[in-house]
């Protein structure tokens, strides 16, 4: 019963940040006007909603013109993959709530071998490129049991190298 309350509170945490999001959405365009508080926060948020495209590389651009491109690219890579964390430990938290189904599964056990093997090319490559399928990977992550330090490590760096590339583009303008 705990871990499925664990799951629908975390869901819908996601739904509610989503729906702030899209009713909020002009005042989160405007946060750069926040500093790097800002730029962490919209991070945070876009990161934080499944399945939901967001703007945060507009405020990774715009304070790469503002503040020093690296400190821009540590602080929404943080914002980003603690928002990124929720879809990892929502997809952990599922798997606790069918344990007994995937477990018996073999093709969860097929994939489960394969994810652990490769899972860290993927999380790197799917991290560094913008796309709405991050959310995916990160709680598939999390159903195959992959390790939650390894998921955020390897997360964290490809953010990071995404938004050191957007803040030096922004630098430039």
């Amino acid at each position: 019963m705990k871990n499925k309350i664990y799951a629908g509170t975390i869901f819908l945490l996601s739904i509610a940040l989503s729906i702030a999001f899209y009713i909020f959405r002009d005042y989160f365009k405007e946060a750069s006007s926040l500093g790097l508080f800002g730029i962490f926060v919209v991070n945070f948020v876009s990161s934080a909603t499944f399945f939901v495209p967001a703007p945060a590389f507009l405020t990774v651009i715009t304070g790469g013109n503002l503040y020093s491109p690296i400190l821009v690219a540590i602080i929404a890579s943080m914002g980003a993959g603690l928002g990124d964390m929720l879809g990892f430990v929502f997809g952990f938290s599922g798997r606790k709530l069918t344990r007994k189904k995937l477990e018996k599964n073999p093709k969860v056990k097929f994939l489960e071998k394969h994810f652990q093997k490769h899972g860290a090319l993927i999380i790197f490559i799917m991290a560094i490129i913008p796309n709405p399928f991050f959310d995916a990977i990160g709680i598939l992550a999390g159903v195959l049991n992959y390790s939650l330090v390894r998921f955020f490590a390897i997360m964290l760096v490809g953010r990071f190298l995404r938004y050191w590339l957007l803040a030096q583009f922004g630098s430039q303008l």
